[in-house]
């Protein structure tokens, strides 16, 4: 009898939370145009990590969210990554994974902060979801979701609340958006950065140097380890306007390696530079080393911003 009762509780236990993908791609919505991913733990141990994260204290629009999130613990040196997407429309989602910051004494804590300088009201709605999937509901109709102790997401829009839920609940399958599937099938998503998009119009006409004309996609993977190591992909949609869009990205390597001359900067950017069509793209690959990194610093950074950003 012992025997069969343990065997009907073990039978007719809770099933068990369902647990993020580890691949957080993922989690995007299928409706995804963009997506930005940073490995925030590798980034900040890097020489460009440790001067750029000083320099985001001094934004106006960010030093009081730092603020508020340093009162509560939670600060960029314990934040682990960070996954920012968008579709065409109002879609928006962010997913942030920090050392407690799902904890309940976290969320209690951010909560009063945003509440005393909200003349009282209170931030968010807090619910029990399904499959333990705690939600947090906003005034303005966007979402969140405590996913686990180290693992908040926000989203806003119908459509992008709806793939997050049933991500999280089971509902919806742990798959890659087939829209940006092929751009994120050749960006290395285990880089510090990465970048994958689908460009419109706007896109182009907002994006620098004049390879945006031909591109209708772009995949970008950065690693800041040892100086930069960039792999860049720029999607076209025939044979002539990838040969089109080779010879444009070549011209804005020579570009910028002309303008580093003219700052002074000291560098092989030419000499490492490596660009290519390959299949339905084409690649371009780019290195600075250490030294050329702070060069760039000492020489453009500060004029440009008034503090270091390299």
């Amino acid at each position: 009898m012992l025997a069969l009762g343990i065997l009907l509780a073990a039978t007719t236990a809770a099933p068990s939370c369902p647990s993020l993908p580890a691949d957080l791609a993922e989690l995007l919505p299928t409706t995804v145009t963009t997506a930005v991913a940073l490995d925030v733990d590798a980034f900040t141990k890097t020489a460009v990590g440790k001067a750029v994260l000083p320099a985001l204290h001094g934004d106006l629009q960010l030093s009081e969210a730092l603020e508020i999130l340093g009162d509560c613990g939670i600060t960029l040196e314990r934040t682990y990554s960070l996954l920012a997407a968008r579709d065409d429309e109002d879609g928006r989602l962010v997913l942030v994974q920090g050392h407690q910051l799902g904890e309940d004494a976290t969320l209690a804590c951010l909560g009063h902060e945003l509440r005393a300088r909200n003349d009282g009201v209170d931030p968010w709605t807090r619910s029990q979801g399904a499959a333990c999937i705690d939600r947090l509901e906003f005034v303005d109709g966007s979402r969140a979701w405590v996913a686990n102790d180290y693992t908040l997401i926000w989203a806003r829009g119908d459509d992008f609340a709806a793939s997050i839920e049933g991500t999280l609940t089971g509902a919806r399958a742990h798959v890659v958006p087939p829209r940006l599937e092929p751009v994120l099938r050749r960006t290395d998503r285990k880089a510090q950065v990465w970048v994958a998009a689908l460009l419109d119009l706007d896109d182009r006409r907002t994006l620098p140097g004049s390879w945006p004309r031909d591109a209708t996609s772009l995949g970008a993977s950065i690693d800041f380890s040892s100086g930069l190591a960039a792999s860049l992909t720029f999607g076209a949609p025939d044979v002539a306007t990838r040969v089109s869009l080779r010879e444009r990205v070549i011209a804005d390597v020579l570009t910028l390696g002309a303008r580093l001359d003219e700052y002074g900067v000291e560098h092989e950017l030419r000499e490492r530079a490596r660009v290519g069509i390959i299949d339905d793209h084409v690649a371009l690959e780019l290195e600075l080393d250490a030294g050329e990194l702070l060069q760039i610093r000492e020489h453009i950074g500060e004029r440009i911003t008034g503090r270091g950003v390299f």
